[in-house]
């Protein structure tokens, strides 16, 4: 197996590892080219995998067989253009693009049989999975969804101001990054009839891009409230259901559910490996050449980041 990275940053380091172990487990031959735009030193961990840094279009191959899309979000398109026709499948990174403003049917694979897949690692998460088991078994009237966290404390060492997130140019803020929450809400729950939205730069924090996204998402038969920020000072990451019968926290910090009314509390598995469970889904994904579900195509991913950004 060939494949080219666009990018070799953390996300894509990430990526990089598991692919690499999980070939190796599989008995899988694999050769990893990485595109670079810098002049940083790879960690050894990372470098030794990679069997070309590529600096031009000269030290590109005439064929790849995925291509994993990890730079900027504002260069998805463009490099998602630039590479399909030496790439057979893809690997999008989240989001799919920094605004819905791209034409989603000139990015289909060319062949039946290539896959292109578009992250979504929350949805292989114990915490996802706790969600989907309460909700089939509850008649839920209502839901919350937050995530706060100080987004400056994710990448110790690091000076988050110039971070991509902090611009709105280079697809950050809020709203796109933690898309994360809106994807497994419309897979839990399907997609909203209507959607109230309102963001913006409110806290202390450097950047240009939003800091606090706010959304009620109508359904026929519930309401479903969601907060994401980058500046709350203690993580929060959860889900509440209001359902018939009981109050229903999932708490993906904790790995835990409450059951308030009958003063239950159950701990599931620690989420210590959802982004390996999602590389070992792809590869059966690409291996099976389109026989099993993609369960997040490009057009799946088009339409929550149109649903991020207001749009039903």
């Amino acid at each position: 197996m060939k494949v080219l990275f666009t990018a070799t940053g953390s996300i894509a380091s990430r990526h990089i590892t598991n692919l690499s172990t999980l070939c190796s487990q599989k008995g899988i031959s694999l050769e990893i080219d990485a595109i670079r735009y810098s002049e940083r030193i790879l960690p050894p961990s990372i470098a030794e995998k990679i069997r070309h840094e590529v600096r031009s279009k000269n030290d590109l191959d005439e064929h790849y067989d995925i291509l994993f899309v990890t730079d900027e979000t504002k260069t998805h398109y463009a490099n998602i253009l630039n590479y399909r026709n030496i790439c057979d499948s893809m690997f999008i990174e989240k989001p799919i693009f920094d605004t819905p403003n791209y034409p989603i049917e000139a990015i289909r694979p060319k062949r039946k049989e290539d896959i292109y897949y578009v992250a979504a690692p929350i949805r292989f998460t114990q915490y996802v999975k706790k969600l989907k088991e309460c909700i089939d078994n509850n008649k839920v009237y209502s839901a919350r969804i937050i995530f706060s966290s100080y987004m400056p404390s994710w990448q110790p060492g690091r000076d988050y101001r110039k971070s991509f997130r902090c611009f709105k140019d280079r697809g950050g803020g809020v709203d796109v990054d933690l898309l994360h929450e809106i994807d497994y809400m419309i897979y839990l729950f399907g997609k909203p009839k209507n959607v109230h939205r309102v963001t913006g730069k409110f806290s202390h924090l450097d950047m240009d891009a939003c800091d606090l996204a706010t959304y009620i998402f109508e359904y026929n038969d519930k309401i479903v409230e969601m907060h994401l920020d980058y500046f709350g000072r203690v993580r929060n990451r959860q889900t509440e259901l209001y359902t018939q019968d009981d109050v229903i926290v999932v708490d993906f910090n904790k790995q835990s559910c409450e059951y308030k009314v009958n003063e239950v509390v159950e701990h599931y598995k620690t989420d210590d490996h959802f982004y390996q469970d999602e590389m070992a889904y792809f590869l059966d994904l690409y291996e099976s050449k389109g026989k099993i579900e993609n369960i997040n195509s490009p057009e799946r991913a088009y339409e929550t980041l149109k649903i991020t950004k207001g749009l039903i």
